[in-house]
């Protein structure tokens, strides 16, 4: 017998064998959750439980928002190189393209749960962010503005994680984190 038809033959089993445990956790799942949303919509969730979820869903979004931002920069930094070598192939442009879309989604669920001061210290970052691609797409086109180079644009990324700091502090400001 092929190893190949035996392991599709025992993942088979598996499966079947597996597939009511999992059913029965992902409708139990799902039953939780109706419930809860019961509960919200008749008023049982008291202000401590709503004021705990609020907490718990802003900071998830500033988590996503800092490791979205972080690789996106790395990206945008990893691209400049390649296209300073003339090495960028399909793996570069994806990359880049996964890194700047899961950004784009972090901001946009910044936008949807943030307080003012965490969206004023959002904007000169994505703005800028935006800024170093611009530049980067042109160096790669041979389109260069005059006052960009390889280095300037290396320089503006790095000078550019400077900007995470006050997004940092608004952002475990309005969740209450204190230094």
């Amino acid at each position: 017998m092929d190893v190949g038809a035996l392991a599709v033959a025992v993942v088979g089993v598996l499966g079947t064998l597996f597939s009511p445990i999992v059913a029965q956790r992902l409708s139990a799942r799902v039953k939780r959750e109706e419930f809860e949303l019961h509960r919200a919509q008749r008023g049982e969730i008291n202000a401590y439980e709503r004021q705990k979820a609020l907490y718990e869903q802003k900071r998830m979004c500033y988590v996503g928002m800092v490791a979205s931002s972080r690789r996106y920069r790395i990206e945008l930094m990893n691209y400049l190189h390649a296209v300073a070598k003339g090495a960028v192939d399909d793996g570069a442009r994806s990359a880049l393209r996964v890194a700047r879309e899961a950004y784009i989604a972090s901001v946009a669920e910044t936008h949807m749960t943030a307080s003012g001061p965490v969206l004023g210290a959002l904007e000169p970052v994505t703005d800028n962010l935006s800024t170093a691609f611009r530049a980067i797409k042109r160096f790669e086109d041979g389109e260069l503005e005059p006052e960009w180079s390889f280095e300037r644009i290396e320089n503006f990324l790095v000078e550019l994680w400077g900007q995470w700091v006050g997004l940092r502090q608004a952002m475990r400001a309005d969740i209450g984190v204190e230094d």
